[in-house]
């Protein structure tokens, strides 16, 4: 007998399958389609993108011309990556058919490079002292300048204490170049011939140091033109003075190095003429005499050194005979 004859009809209803319903709070909305728009009256970023031109549609190119200036007389290529000379610092051996602009543009550029790299000649006593008999036009001599300032952007400046002769005489080379190591390399024969060494033992110590002529034309006696010029020196902040010739009255000014441009200053206003000024170095212990023969051989080694263009000053503690 069945079980559900004795059912309500309530209870039937119950019983029946019933399908299952989601609720959502959102009502339900067709899914959106773009239709393309052809009016041309609407602005691009208003349109729904499907106006753009599709990849097999032709694209419409635009020429853009321009109109040059025009250009009158006749064309000349430019002169300024041409230099008159080779960009280097070594003496060049020049042919009989080389002009001789060019040859006096390679000495302009050995001063520049012997002088510390300065085109300026108040700077510079090299090359002041090589511009003095050059018959050059005055363009033309600004551009060698110009060229020679390039070709020593590169170049650095070094100090390299020295031994002679098996710690003979001391010295400190100053050197400016581009390649140190290739430097000390060209040097290690001469030095090994020698018994020379690259050592510092501590005897120098950087000064600066200022050439300059005095302002008083004519000089009555050794010990007034001393006593003025320690005066002045006393007056400049300078530490060290001396004449180095009374004739013409040449004198030499000894400074801290940090105060060479005051005291250089100074001297200008006391009507000195500066010739020259430079970091160098001075000995602080006692010169070294040399025999006759020694010095001969001394002369002929820095001879020898400075027959390098690399090497622009030698300062030693021998006295001077």
């Amino acid at each position: 007998m069945s079980h559900t004859r004795y059912l309500d009809p309530m209870d039937k209803v119950m019983t029946t399958n019933l399908t299952n319903l989601k609720a959502s709070f959102s009502p339900y909305q067709p899914r959106p389609t773009l239709i393309r728009s052809d009016s041309p009256k609407l602005e691009n970023d208003k349109r729904n993108g499907l106006d753009l031109l599709l990849p097999d549609e032709k694209l419409s190119v635009t020429v853009k011309r321009v109109q040059w200036a025009p250009m009158y007389g006749e064309s000349y290529p430019s002169e300024s990556t041409h230099y008159i000379s080779p960009l280097s610092s070594k003496q060049i051996r020049f042919d009989q058919e080389t002009p001789e602009e060019q040859r006096l543009a390679n000495e302009l550029r050995l001063a520049v490079h012997r002088g510390g790299g300065s085109i300026d000649p108040e700077k510079n006593f090299e090359l002041r002292t090589r511009l003095s008999p050059l018959q050059l036009p005055y363009s033309r001599v600004q551009r060698i300048l110009k060229e020679c300032e390039l070709s020593e952007r590169n170049q650095n400046t070094y100090s390299l204490p020295m031994d002679y002769g098996r710690q003979l005489v001391a010295m400190v080379c100053k050197v400016r170049t581009d390649n140190l190591s290739d430097l000390k390399l060209r040097l290690a024969n001469l030095l090994r011939k020698t018994k020379s060494r690259f050592f510092n033992r501590h005897l120098f110590t950087e000064t600066g140091l200022i050439e300059a002529t005095s302002p008083s034309k004519s000089h009555l006696n050794f010990e007034d033109f001393n006593h003025t010029l320690r005066t002045d020196a006393l007056w400049c902040k300078a530490t060290d003075s001396a004449i180095t010739d009374l004739v013409k009255g040449t004198v030499l000014f000894k400074c801290r190095p940090h105060e060479l441009r005051e005291v250089t200053e100074k001297l200008r206003q006391c009507s000195y003429k500066i010739n020259q000024t430079e970091l160098g170095h001075c000995p602080n212990k006692p010169l070294v005499d040399l025999t006759g023969r020694q010095m001969s051989r001394y002369q002929e080694f820095c001879k020898n050194l400075l027959m390098d263009e690399d090497i622009v000053k030698i300062y030693d503690n021998v006295r001077v005979q």
